[in-house]
């Protein structure tokens, strides 16, 4: 006898869709954070561009050292600036980390960091910055100083800090996998530039460029974007308060 198939109807199925289930997840720091700072739990590439003397060594001192920030986060910080040992505020960095503070952009270096990275298990990888202040014209679009910010997170890296005084110094690459921005004094043509790359997210370019006149009135002052937020969201420095969020 032959058996007849068995008729489905739409009420057989599920089709929401599930989650994928990840042996693992994250990066292991050692230490909570401030849920408004970027996710260095997750990974995050911070892209901080602001014109020269605007207070952007200060505000890396302060996002190294003080334990509001990050200070005893990761297991190690590598810092790479061709102009740290030249500011009197750069050289606290460089006493707290003394033997990971390098003033050249050597690949080499960067590699051998990531292979003993990768020597680990995903579970037992070491949390680590890395933070590349003041980049050299130099460098070369696919540099791997580059193209890290592309897969940072396989490496365990918590927090890749692009600090740059002209937006043009970082690749495409860079650019396209920014998770958070901070955005300091800038000139109009700089600000425009930004403006057209990211503006999408926040209302367009107008908007975006009225918000960063808002958060920064003056020398000092910064415009905060999450851009790993949903919807994408600005503040004024790190105040809780939302400045602007896109409107979905």
């Amino acid at each position: 006898m032959v058996k007849k198939p068995t008729i489905l109807t739409s009420e057989d199925f599920d089709l929401s869709i599930l989650p994928v289930k990840q042996d693992n997840f994250g990066i292991n720091i050692r230490r909570p954070i401030h849920p408004l700072l970027p996710k260095a739990n997750e990974g995050a590439n911070v892209l901080m561009v602001s014109s020269v003397k605007s207070g952007k060594t200060n505000l890396l001192t302060n996002l190294l050292l003080n334990s509001n920030f990050y200070r005893d986060v990761f297991d190690n910080c590598f810092i790479f600036s061709s102009t740290l040992h030249q500011d009197q505020t750069g050289r606290r960095i460089k006493e707290a980390f003394p033997g990971t503070c390098f003033d050249t952009f050597d690949e080499g270096r960067l590699q051998k960091i990531l292979d003993y990275q990768d020597q680990a298990a995903d579970d037992e990888r070491e949390a680590i910055a890395i933070i590349l202040d003041d980049l050299p014209n130099t460098l070369k679009p696919k540099s791997l100083f580059f193209t890290l910010a592309s897969n940072y997170r396989h490496h365990g890296i918590g927090l890749l800090l692009y600090s740059v005084q002209s937006f043009k110094m970082v690749s495409p690459v860079v650019r396209n996998n920014a998770t958070n921005l901070i955005l300091g004094t800038l000139n109009s043509s700089q600000l425009k530039d930004i403006s057209e790359v990211y503006g999408e997210n926040f209302g367009g370019a107008d908007n975006f460029i009225r918000h960063h006149r808002l958060a920064v009135p003056e020398r000092f002052n910064f415009l905060y974007g999450r851009l790993d937020e949903y919807p994408a969201k600005l503040h004024k420095a790190f105040d809780p308060k939302v400045l602007y969020e896109d409107q979905m």
